[in-house]
């Protein structure tokens, strides 16, 4: 009798979440195992079911996402913002990233940099963030930053950076005429690829009118920069981070 009970309560909650009204929801109904839980709560969205391929993410009764190909695990909203990001296992069991996009009509991108790190961008708002896989978690680096951006990668470390102050500076040229430029102050932040922290190094502020930095690795503890002035700088990273080589 319990056992009943417990498996209308079950089939209950399906019928809740996949709501026959919602065309979006017509999915499978898949059998329920040990090892394949129902509805898994990632408040406020649910992913049914767990751990098979065509699953689908929810969001108040809603279907958000789905792949035939793909297992999607696990759920992450992106702070500040109306999108979120998954986590899935692809069926060449490879970890990947995907975003959802609220249809709100702004300018989002989302790309992979490599198979651990993937950058976003709202080019409406401004705000870019760095997402990175670890641990078969979700990880975004530094979430409170609006800027995170330029990530660039070797086979042990990543780098990327965020604009940590800007404002506008007045010079006089040689003909004596007084130019203003907005400047961007630039701070670097490191990652080792088998640790899960970042050091970001406040001692190496990097300045120039230019809003975007592009990095470059040198060699396996070095990266290299290029101000809009056309002069090239490489930084020994030993020396900001040693405790990361």
């Amino acid at each position: 009798m319990i056992k009943i009970k417990n498996n209308f309560l079950f089939i209950s909650t399906l019928i809740t979440i996949l709501n026959p009204l919602n065309p979006c929801s017509a999915v499978e109904i898949f059998s329920r195992d040990p090892e394949h839980r129902g509805v898994i709560e990632f408040a406020p969205y649910q992913i049914y079911p767990e751990k098979r391929v065509g699953n689908g993410i929810y969001f108040e009764k809603k279907l958000l996402d789905t792949h035939p190909q793909r297992v999607i695990l696990n759920i992450h909203k992106i702070k500040g913002t109306d999108n979120f990001v998954y986590l899935y296992l692809g069926l060449n069991d490879v970890l990947g990233l995907d975003i959802v996009k609220n249809n709100t009509g702004e300018d989002v991108r989302f790309w992979q940099v490599d198979p651990e790190f993937y950058q976003y961008s709202n080019r409406t708002s401004g705000t870019r963030r760095v997402f990175r896989i670890f641990n078969n978690n979700i990880i975004p680096l530094l979430p409170n930053l609006r800027t995170g951006s330029g990530v660039t990668v070797s086979k042990t470390h990543a780098v990327f950076y965020h604009i940590s102050n800007s404002k506008n500076v007045t010079s006089t040229n040689q003909s004596g005429q007084k130019i203003t430029n907005r400047v961007y102050t630039f701070r670097l932040h490191v990652i080792k690829r088998n640790l899960e922290g970042v050091v970001s190094l406040y001692e190496l502020p990097i300045k120039d009118a230019n809003y975007l930095l592009k990095l470059a690795w040198e060699n396996k503890h070095s990266v290299s920069y290029k101000l809009s002035n056309g002069k090239k700088h490489i930084i020994d990273l030993r020396k900001f981070a040693p405790s990361l080589f």
